[in-house]
């Protein structure tokens, strides 16, 4: 999988603050991907439709934070991609924020491995490494 830090910078020409996702060069990180919904998704009908998806990551070891976001989850060779979505005849991936983070401690009290709980960001990203 990969992860996507935002970078924040201060332009003073026009006195804005820039924000700018790394899609093109994130980090990639070895993991295992475990659907908490087997059914893909969570709705709501009512006044507004809301579709959620969620995911649980198992990761050995990393520095990650709630501000980071996480996609193009995948297996190890590359070629089963997980997570897509299909927009004017291409795939792809989905972006995730991380929402929360926990250590798993195995019953020796070591840690066993750090898990992200990942929710579907709600825009897709077609300037992103595939």
């Amino acid at each position: 999988m990969d992860i996507y830090t935002e970078s924040i910078s201060y332009d003073p020409e026009s006195l804005e603050t820039v924000r700018v996702w790394n899609y093109l060069d994130p980090e990639t990180v070895e993991c295992n991907v475990v659907a908490l919904n087997p059914e893909d998704s969570l709705e709501t009908f009512g006044p507004e439709y809301v579709n959620k998806k969620f995911v649980k990551l198992e990761i050995p070891t990393g520095q990650f934070d709630l501000g980071q976001q996480a996609g193009n989850l995948r297996s190890k060779d590359g070629k089963q991609r997980y997570y897509q979505r299909f927009i004017d005849g291409d795939f792809y991936p989905e972006v995730f924020n991380i929402s929360n983070i926990g250590t798993r401690i195995d019953i020796n009290g070591q840690i066993d491995c750090y898990e992200l709980y990942l929710e579907l960001y709600a825009t897709t990203i077609t300037r992103i490494a595939r």
